[in-house]
């Protein structure tokens, strides 16, 4: 018999192996196993099963990993699509489709096979050491000592000329299931007499057992301190038994909350909720938009939703865009559904996430949160799929493999005839495209519920309003009306989408800027730890009163402002005030930000400073004024998506405000008052926005009318990046020339066809150097992405000339051109 096994490599194809005799099990899809790949051994999935193969001299499966199959056959086929719609392996898809813990774990370790090894005179200090001290080690002790490319070089050549053998020690998986000991009473407790009046460490044992028959043993030490050796004793002589009960590692903290009843739907939810109530009992794919203002209850037919797919006896998929999101929204529906609900997110520890992974693999329980990854999760019987802020581009995965979170969830729908529903206040552009030309049904929320109004919003044009003595950053206005909060004992938010405290540091003497070594980006000042930071790569370093370029001693010049400095601001106009500041620098610990929720919800803070972090979804009955600081950041962004992501910024940061009883207000601080965004968004009009827009794309030729391809090259050095670049136009343009109907103008910025695909490149990256790796790019454009996929698959079909640290990243709809 014959598998073919897709490994987890970045490698677009899979591999037939035999299927040897002695293996445990008859093979079938889905199986975990471990390969021998040229001198390697590697881990994959068996994908197929079949009698022949078009290969001679195969090669055997080694060992299974697992007993069971991992992957079922319908989610074989959504890793599948998702490989070929984004262009990238299946086996790098299905690896991210399970939990860390399950992939399968090698150790590679070098024995050196000579007591003198050629060239040890020109490795680095750290590899040279390790070599002279060990005979043999691993791969993990190798890369600890950092080696640079030449002492890779030399391991290379050493393992060629059999200077070096290596081999391979499987580890297993790290995710294992946590078991509990537990003590069960099997005789009866009154055989056994007290001898003493003070009850012995035993005596107390049966008192307990004598209460609760069936125990945890930890329980009993935990209550009596008593050894195990008394507990070891009452099982020799026959009144107790072990055994071991599998225990679920939950990352959520605390008890299930109070089981709540339903809340009445208001006109326009139940509305909505008859539409897929209709469509989950029907069992029919059908995709709906659920457009609701801020504050309008989606999340409540969400909630009805999904206990129509209960009640239908289906399983549900609820995703979130990030995981600041999934602490609120998984409160609120353990309090509808209880232990039936399992979260799934790249926040957890690997034990926990297996142990969630585990228990939907079970059908224990049957409704998922989670963020991106969660598409994948083992669900059966889906019945329904909520991709809540549907808009948001954190769903699209920046690393290989870079699917789109929201756009494979709408395709497991699709395989599965499941009800998909999106949900958003601000709907993408392709999603309103989508409505257009009646691929999707729009459902519609336009009012708030208990007919709380949308807060008014004002643009502050910091052109000519007054600025606050003591910070260009803040309107007098915007400072007023933060103390009238306070006075009033309500609750703040200021917005700005930028940590740090400044984002630019130049010298006095020679005016350079202090930039990052790694990537083409200015190095951004954190004043609480008086370092310049990339925000990129994470380099870092002390600020010191030494210029890095001229060397002369003087003090830097911090210009620009972020979220620390507006933190200082504010507690320098308002000293007695609560102030807590929400961004990534302020997130330690996985339940940082729950802890942070809770603290705003109990009123124990005033002004909640914030990036991007608070605009999502939270819901704060006491927040009754927003404050943004620099609209205008994402609109200088070299992106065709970046009137669209202020307009989505601005109106989901807006919609905080007055979602109690108490009306809000909203003040947005711009130098571009007249941008169209700015102007829908301070009139709540995403209607007129999403038309000027569409009307903009389309003059564009941009997404949701054409579809993109961004080809990125990188590379240590420079001139390479723009040889791969040039090497796969090149290949583009000679397929290109050889279609019929095809002209290619010879122009080196801007090459366009007259046909269904277009090629801008190749050019330079707008970030052109990213983490010590030059960047080139190619754009495809074409108003059929099928047709780019199939041009994809020909310029790639037969291998670049690239070396070992060369890249070229394929990013298929990309969510940015940077």
């Amino acid at each position: 018999m014959i598998v073919e096994v897709a490994l987890n490599l970045p490698l677009r194809r899979s591999f037939d192996y035999l299927w040897p005799n002695n293996l445990a099990r008859v093979p079938e899809t889905g199986l975990q196993v471990l390969v021998p790949f040229g001198a390697q051994k590697k881990g994959g999935v068996v994908v197929r099963v079949k009698e022949k193969s078009d290969f001679s001299r195969l090669k055997s499966v080694e060992s299974l990993v697992d007993e069971e199959p991992l992957f079922s056959s319908e989610m074989l086929k959504l890793t599948k699509w998702t490989s070929e719609y984004y262009f990238c392996a299946w086996g790098e898809t299905l690896n991210s489709a399970i939990p860390g813990g399950l992939t399968l774990r090698l150790s590679t370790n070098y024995t050196s096979s000579s007591n003198l090894l050629p060239n040890l005179d020109k490795l680095s200090k750290a590899t040279l050491s390790l070599i002279q001290t060990q005979k043999t080690w691993t791969q993990k002790e190798w890369l600890k000592c950092n080696p640079v490319e030449r002492d890779h070089q030399i391991l290379r050549d050493w393992i060629t000329n059999d200077n070096v053998q290596t081999s391979h020690l499987l580890l297993g998986q790290k995710a294992k299931p946590k078991m509990e000991r537990w003590v069960n009473l099997i005789k009866n407790v009154e055989v056994i007499k007290p001898a003493k009046k003070r009850k012995s460490k035993r005596e107390q044992i049966i008192q307990i057992l004598s209460e609760n028959p069936t125990i945890c043993w930890s329980e009993i030490q935990n209550r009596v301190n008593a050894p195990s050796q008394a507990l070891k004793k009452l099982k020799e002589e026959g009144y107790i038994d072990f055994f071991d009960k599998r225990v679920f590692r939950r990352f959520i903290e605390g008890e299930l909350p109070q089981i709540e009843a339903f809340k009445e739907l208001n006109q326009q939810q139940k509305l909505a909720f008859d539409v897929l109530d209709n469509s989950i009992e029907k069992g029919v794919f059908r995709t709906f938009l659920l457009e609701g203002i801020t504050g309008s209850g989606k999340t409540e037919v969400y909630l009805h939703a999904v206990r129509a797919a209960f009640k239908s006896g289906k399983s549900s998929l609820v995703l979130v865009p990030e995981i600041s999101l999934t602490p609120q929204l998984v409160n609120r529906f353990r309090s509808r559904f209880g232990d039936l609900v399992a979260v799934l997110h790249s926040g957890m520890d690997d034990g926990e996430r297996f142990d969630e992974w585990s228990r939907v693999r079970n059908g224990i329980a049957t409704i998922v949160i989670g963020a991106r990854s969660a598409v994948f999760s083992p669900l059966k019987n889906l019945g329904l799929i909520v991709v809540d802020e549907e808009h948001d581009p954190s769903y699209k995965q920046g690393e290989s493999p870079r699917y789109h979170g929201r756009d494979t969830a709408i395709y497991r729908g699709f395989t599965t005839n499941a009800t998909v529903l999106l949900g958003s206040a601000t709907p993408s552009l392709e999603s309103a495209n989508n409505v257009q030309n009646g691929k999707y049904d729009i459902l519609r929320l336009t009012s708030r519920i208990h007919q709380v109004q949308l807060p008014e919003v004002k643009l502050l044009d910091m052109k000519t309003v007054s600025s606050q003595k003591g910070s260009p950053y803040f309107s007098s206005e915007l400072v007023e009306a933060l103390r009238s909060r306070l006075l009033k004992n309500e609750q703040s938010i200021v917005f700005l989408n930028r940590r740090g405290f400044a984002p630019l540091v130049r010298c006095s003497k020679c005016d350079s800027t202090y930039t990052c070594p790694n990537c083409s980006l200015s190095l951004v000042y954190h004043q609480g730890a008086n370092q310049v930071r990339c925000h990129q790569c994470d380099f870092g370093k002390f600020l010191y009163n030494i210029c890095p370029d001229c060397g002369s001693e003087n003090t830097p010049i911090i210009i620009g402002t972020g979220t620390e400095q507006v933190e200082e601001n504010l507690k320098m106009f308002f000293p007695e005030a609560r102030i807590l500041r929400m961004d990534r620098d302020t997130l330690h610990g996985k339940h940082a930000l729950s802890k942070m929720h809770e603290r705003i919800r109990k009123h124990e803070v005033d002004i909640v400073i914030g990036t991007q972090l608070v605009t999502k979804g939270h819901d704060f009955p006491e927040v009754t004024l927003v404050g943004v600081i620099m609209s205008d950041l994402s609109l200088n962004i070299p992106d065709f998506r970046a009137s669209e992501r202020t307009f989505q910024l601005l109106t989901q940061v807006a919609g905080r405000a007055g979602r109690g009883y108490k009306p809000g207000e909203v003040l947005i601080q711009t130098h571009n008052p007249l941008h169209h965004s700015l102007l829908c968004a301070k009139e709540h009009n995403t209607t007129e926005f999403m038309k000027l827009e569409l009307e903009r794309r389309l003059n564009l030729g941009m997404p949701p009318f054409n579809s993109l391809t961004l080809i990125v090259c990188s590379s240590p050095h420079e001139g390479r990046a723009e040889k791969m670049a040039q090497e796969i136009f090149n290949r583009i343009r000679t397929i290109i020339s050889n279609t019929p109907k095809t002209k290619v103008p010879e122009t080196i910025d801007k090459h366009e066809t007259t046909d269904a695909v277009k090629v801008i490149g190749p050019i330079e990256a707008p970030m052109k150097k990213l983490r010590n790796r030059f960047r080139w790019q190619l754009l495809l454009k074409s108003d059929n992405v099928q047709r780019l996929l199939h041009l994809l698959k020909h310029v790639f079909e037969s291998s670049l000339s690239l070396k070992r640290d060369e890249l070229v990243q394929i990013d298929v709809d990309p969510h940015h051109l940077l």
